[in-house]
C-alpha cells in the first residue's frame, strides 16, 4: 500500500513549471514515505521523457490518456434497467447540485468494481433516449448533430477516467479538481482512503477561461449579427461538466489547501465547505539565492520568466519592451520558458517582435536555467492574465530583483504584503492591470530610473521571502498532514 498518491493533471513529471516544481519539492523532502503518481494526459507518447527526475521512493508511475479511447469491450455482465436508473438519478440530481449517487453511479464504472464499460454505455439505447430527451428539453434550438458530438466528446474522456484502476492508498491528494478530483473521489469513495486537495489556481475558473476562448467548440452561426453578452450553450456545457467535477471533489475532500485568501473565497463560491480549508503558501528553498553573485551588466536586463502560453499574456510583455526600449535605447528583454506548448501562439509572439522592430533588442531564449537568469536580470515582468501565487516572484526577490506583475492571484500580496507586519516590509516590486502594455512599460522604467526605490525593493523582497515563504516551513506542515492521516 503507498503512503501517498498524487493525483496529477498536465503537471509534473511530464510538464515543467511552478506546480511541477512544488509536486517535485514535495517529494524529494519526504523520502521516508511511499508515493504514488497517477498523471493525467492528453494522450500517449512514447518519445515523451520525464522532465525531472522521479525520486526512487516513488514505487508507482501510471499514465492516464484522456484521448485514446478504447471502445472495445471487456467482459461484464452488460448494461441493466437498474444501471440505467442509477445513472439517470444521477444525473438528475446533478443537474440541481445534489452529488449524493456519486459513488453509486461511479461504481458502475470503476475497474475495482467495474459492472459495465464504455461501450456498454454509449451503444445503449436507453442512453440514447435520455441523450435525445435532454436536447430537447435544454437545446432544440441548435443543431442535433452539434449537440451529439459535443455531448461524445465531454463522456469520453469522463469514461477513459472513471474506468482507471487506483493503487491501494492512506491518502489521495490531487493538486487540482477536474479529472484528477473525479480520480480523488473515486480514491475516497471506493478505496476508501482520506482525501486531500491542494489547488494553486482554482481548476474551474482557469478551464472557463480557456473555454471562453477556444475555437474547438463550435458556437453555431450568429446570424443576426448580434453582440453576444453570454457564452454559448456548447460551451457552456464544457465549463457546468468542469463545475460538477469541482462540487463532487470539494464535496468529498477531507481537507483543502489553497495558497492564498482569494482562491479560498473562490473555492466556497465555488461549493467548497470553508470549514475544510486552509491556506498555505508556496515556498522556496533560500540556499542558492544566499551565495548568488550578481552580475552587473551594461544595459538593462528585463526578463520575462515562464511558459510561451496565451495565459501568461506574453505579448502584453513584448507591447510593453516596445515602449521600454523608445525610452531605454541600449535596454535588453529576454523571454525565458519553453516555446512549444502552444506552438501557434509562439509564431504569434515572435511575428509581433518582428513587426515592432525588436528583433535586435529581444531574444526568446527556450527552456534555460533561472538561476543563470537570476544573476543577470534587473528586473522581471509576469504579464499573466491568470496566476495562483507565481513561485517566479519568490525566486525573483530572493535574487534580490524588483518585480512587475498584474493583479491576478496572490501576486499583490506577494509583493506588497499579505498583513500589516508584512506589508511593513514595503513592497518589492509594482502591481499593474492586466493587458496593460503602457502600464507595465512605465512601472518597468519607474524602478529603474530610481536607484533609491530599486535599492528598497530589492531589500524588501529578500526580507519578505525569509520571513513568510521559507521552502523549510512551508513543506514541515504538509509532513504534519500527511503523518495526521496516516
Amino acid at each position: 500500500m503507498l503512503d501517498v498518491c498524487l493525483l496529477l493533471e498536465g503537471t509534473y513529471p511530464f510538464v515543467s513549471g511552478g506546480v511541477s516544481s512544488w509536486i517535485h519539492q514535495l517529494i524529494t523532502s519526504m523520502r521516508h514515505l511511499r508515493f504514488g503518481i497517477v498523471c493525467i494526459t492528453p494522450n500517449s507518447d512514447p518519445t515523451r521523457k520525464p522532465k525531472y527526475e522521479v525520486p526512487a521512493h516513488v514505487i508507482y508511475l501510471k499514465e492516464v490518456c484522456l484521448h485514446e479511447y478504447d471502445l472495445t469491450r471487456v467482459k461484464t455482465r452488460g448494461f441493466t434497467d437498474d444501471d440505467f436508473a442509477c445513472l439517470q438519478q444521477f444525473y438528475e440530481k446533478a443537474l440541481t447540485g445534489d452529488h449524493s449517487l456519486f459513488a453509486k453511479a461511479v461504481s458502475l464504472f470503476a475497474a475495482e468494481t467495474r459492472s459495465i464499460d464504455s461501450s456498454d454505455f454509449l451503444g445503449s439505447l436507453q442512453v440514447w433516449d435520455a441523450l435525445t430527451s435532454f436536447y430537447q428539453r435544454y437545446a432544440s434550438d441548435m443543431s442535433f448533430t452539434d449537440f451529439f458530438w459535443t455531448w461524445r466528446g465531454v463522456h469520453l474522456p469522463l469514461l477513459e477516467v472513471v474506468q482507471t484502476s487506483l493503487p491501494k492508498a492512506k491518502i489521495y491528494h490531487s493538486l487540482s479538481t477536474g479529472y484528477a478530483g473525479l480520480l480523488g473521489a473515486m480514491g475516497k469513495t471506493l478505496m476508501g482512503g482520506k482525501y486531500l486537495i491542494t489547488e494553486h489556481g482554482i481548476y474551474t475558473y482557469e478551464r472557463m477561461l480557456e473555454i471562453a476562448q477556444a475555437s474547438w467548440i463550435y458556437e453555431g452561426e450568429d446570424k443576426d449579427l448580434r453582440i453576444r453578452h453570454q457564452l454559448p450553450f456548447l460551451k457552456k456545457f464544457w465549463i457546468s461538466m468542469f463545475k460538477t467535477l469541482s462540487h463532487i471533489a470539494y464535496e468529498n475532500a477531507d481537507r483543502i489547501f489553497t495558497l492564498y485568501e482569494g482562491n479560498r473565497l473562490r473555492e466556497i463560491s465555488e461549493g467548497a465547505d470553508a470549514r475544510k480549508i486552509t491556506i498555505i503558501p508556496n515556498g522556496i528553498d533560500l540556499k542558492p539565492y544566499a551565495d548568488m553573485l550578481k552580475e552587473r551588466q551594461a544595459a538593462p536586463h528585463i526578463g520575462f520568466i515562464g511558459r510561451v502560453v496565451n495565459i501568461k499574456d506574453v505579448k502584453t510583455f513584448i507591447y510593453a519592451a516596445r515602449e521600454v526600449a523608445d525610452a531605454l535605447a541600449h535596454a535588453r528583454f529576454f523571454i525565458i520558458g519553453p516555446t512549444t506548448e502552444e506552438e501557434e501562439y509562439f509564431l504569434e509572439c515572435r511575428t509581433l517582435v518582428e513587426s515592432l522592430k525588436l528583433q535586435d533588442a529581444l531574444t526568446f531564449t527556450g527552456p534555460a536555467e533561472t538561476s543563470y537568469w537570476y544573476a543577470r536580470l534587473d528586473v522581471v515582468v509576469l504579464t499573466s492574465v491568470s496566476e495562483a501565487q507565481p513561485l517566479v516572484i519568490l525566486e525573483s526577490n530572493a535574487a534580490g530583483i524588483p518585480v512587475i506583475a498584474t493583479d491576478v492571484g496572490a501576486c499583490r500580496e506577494m509583493l506588497e504584503g499579505r498583513d500589516t507586519a508584512d506589508r511593513a516590509l514595503g513592497p518589492s516590486g509594482i502591481v499593474t492591470d492586466v493587458v496593460n502594455p503602457s502600464k507595465t512599460a512605465a512601472a518597468i522604467k519607474k524602478v529603474l530610473s530610481e536607484p533609491a526605490t530599486y535599492r528598497a525593493m530589492a531589500r524588501s523582497g529578500k526580507q519578505r521571502v525569509a520571513l513568510y515563504y521559507n521552502h523549510d516551513d512551508l513543506l514541515s506542515r504538509y509532513l504534519n498532514i500527511y503523518e495526521q492521516n496516516l
